[in-house]
């Protein structure tokens, strides 16, 4: 379906979409962070707050995750719905996995809450890292060259 409007609101249009799939990505990245810590050491936020924030962290990691590998140049060419179904089911498998490791250290470190929220934090920063370096590498090799991304030294230097 083509896009409606003039070229100057088609222009605004995906200016818009890409500043909220940056934002809402960053959303999900930090929620992603804070649960990294909060998933192995509920106490250490209860000096700020009463609430229950597992419920809060975890839709917004969903979300974000999402977000963000759906926005990725190597989807653009799929149709919307199955870039959606890829996006979300990326998401859920990458959080819950991230999740089963996070209580799984929460079980087993658990008379050692210093050792555990700092495990949890670096933990969560590699498969974050991981992560977003998959999806460079998607990205950077896909076979529509019109959709593929600028390559970037930090991450070229994963390949022998």
């Amino acid at each position: 379906m083509p896009e409606q409007g003039t070229q100057s609101e088609v222009e605004e249009r995906e200016e818009f979409i890409k500043a909220f799939c940056e934002i809402a990505g960053f959303q999900g990245r930090f929620a992603y962070c804070l649960m990294s810590i909060y998933a192995v050491n509920p106490a250490l936020f209860e000096y700020f707050t009463s609430v229950d924030l597992y419920p809060f962290l975890l839709w917004n990691m969903i979300y974000g995750i999402a977000v963000m590998i759906m926005s990725r140049p190597s989807l653009k060419p799929l149709v919307p719905v199955h870039r959606f179904t890829f996006s979300l089911l990326g998401s859920l498998a990458f959080n819950y996995s991230s999740l089963q490791f996070f209580h799984w250290l929460a079980a087993n470190l658990e008379g050692m809450p210093i050792l555990r929220t700092l495990l949890g934090y670096l933990s969560g920063r590699v498969m974050i890292v991981h992560l977003i370096a998959f999806l460079y590498h998607i990205d950077t090799r896909c076979t529509d060259v019109s959709n593929r991304a600028r390559r970037l030294s930090a991450f070229e230097a994963m390949y022998l």
